[in-house]
């Protein structure tokens, strides 16, 4: 590998300084500006740093500053999702690589400014920061689609339940200007659909969605919805996510193939569910499922964010950086996992109407 250090600068900072703490012992990348509106956020991040002794690090509260003044080769973006697009084309235009949290987009209409403006400097790279795709277990079914063992996917699907005790609820925990308060909860579906495109190497074509009528968060109503897509493969996939029930956190994913079907165990823990199959290629698994000892990190690998994910996703940034490759989840792949959420939802305004999903 080339002796090139990325210099990276980070705006957001509180998911952003999250995951830049998993990368500071890096020897190819340097975080070497913060930005942040809040300056406390600020202050805290510089505090983590001066105890690290890692150096000098500059700090802004604007954006355009940090782009302008600091000394940096990429930019991670890791704002409130109505701030994404607008950065990243700014990011771009300034000569920097990006790369920006999810959801990629928030309507069509960004999808075709984001794309127009990656197309304009394809001199830099830009990616899709879906960290999900990086568990462990993702990358193992992947592995198994790719060699066949699964065949061609009949069906799929994914769950993402967070929410809580409805009796531990309090007004003052859901303010009214966060994004997350007034954001459907389908369109916050890329940790979901972006794994199960990621590993079908498939995209959708048509959705309907229906969201229901009962209200369990006061506070933060209509914060769950169930959508079923159509992909290019002939492939039918459902997502669920729900923000509001008597629930706690879990993902699930289950892809049923041709020639093998996998899920993983909903009667554990996210961090401790293995998966289980059947496969034509193991004899008897058909009545007996095969157990996959995999989780959300291969065993030895170091801990960090989201399971290990988040430093993946990073060095996965910065490798493409580096080598002069396609980032991992281009702009294409960023739009097709975030875009279908927002066309769900407008499936369910008009009470689960089929609609095609716009390539773009």
């Amino acid at each position: 590998m080339s002796e090139k250090i990325v210099k990276l600068g980070v705006v957001g900072l509180g998911r952003g300084f999250g995951v830049a703490k998993d990368i500071l012992g890096e020897s190819c990348v340097r975080l070497t500006a913060i930005c942040d509106r809040n300056p406390q956020k600020v202050e805290a991040a510089q505090k983590v740093l001066e105890e690290r002794a890692y150096g000098a690090v500059a700090s802004y509260a604007e954006f355009d500053d940090m782009i302008r003044d600091a000394d940096i080769d990429a930019v991670f973006i890791a704002t409130d999702a109505i701030y994404h697009v607008p950065y990243v084309i700014r990011a771009l235009d300034a000569g920097k690589h990006v790369i920006s949290e999810i959801p990629a987009v928030n309507s069509v209409e960004e999808a075709k400014a984001l794309k127009a403006a990656v197309m304009r400097h394809p001199e830099l790279k830009y990616m899709t920061g879906e960290n999900c795709c990086y568990w462990a277990f993702i990358q193992m079914w992947k592995q198994m689609y790719d060699e066949g063992r699964l065949g061609e996917t009949i069906y799929a699907e994914s769950e993402y339940i967070h929410a809580r005790d409805w009796r531990e609820m309090k007004p003052e925990d859901y303010p009214q200007e966060h994004w997350r308060a007034f954001n459907p909860a389908i369109k916050y579906l890329t940790h979901n659909l972006g794994p199960l495109l990621y590993i079908m190497d498939d995209y959708c074509v048509s959705v309907s969605c229906m969201t229901p009528d009962v209200v369990y968060n006061p506070y933060r109503p209509q914060k769950n919805g169930v959508a079923l897509f159509k992909t290019a493969k002939g492939a039918v996939i459902r997502i669920l996510i729900t923000f509001d029930c008597f629930a706690d956190f879990d993902h699930n994913f289950r892809i049923m193939g041709t020639r093998g079907s996998i899920e993983t165990d909903p009667t554990k823990k996210l961090e401790e569910a293995h998966s289980f199959a059947r496969l034509s290629d193991v004899p008897g698994s058909i009545k007996e499922k095969v157990e996959i000892p995999v989780t959300l990190k291969f065993e030895g690998e170091e801990d960090s964010g989201h399971g290990g994910a988040d430093k993946k996703m990073m060095m996965a940034f910065v490798d493409c950086i580096i080598n002069d490759t396609k980032p991992p989840i281009d702009v294409d792949m960023g739009i097709r996992i975030s875009l279908p959420g927002i066309i769900a939802h407008e499936s369910s305004v008009q009470g689960g109407a089929v609609l095609e999903i716009p390539q773009i």
